[in-house]
């Protein structure tokens, strides 16, 4: 995956929390950042995709019902 740079201006006592952070888990900053950001995103988007799941288990029907392009061969709405 591309990576793309990105600076932060933190308080220099953040900055050195971060440094050793990183540095008591031997890996570089940016590993540390990474990780917090996706640690934070994450439950995030396991709450959406369940929610999603869940609707389309209710109304996943009625969606292919009236989507004329759905693979289920009705195409067409109901009536």
């Amino acid at each position: 995956m591309a990576k793309t740079q990105v600076n932060l201006r933190l308080e220099e006592s953040v900055t050195e929390m971060a440094r050793k952070a990183a540095q008591r888990r031997h890996i570089p900053v940016n590993e540390y950042v990474e990780q917090l950001i996706r640690a934070d995103n994450e439950p995030v988007r396991e709450k959406f995709l369940a929610a999603s799941r869940a609707f389309l288990d209710a109304y996943g029907d009625l969606i292919g019902e009236s989507d004329p392009t759905a693979p289920n061969g009705r195409g067409r709405l109901a009536p």
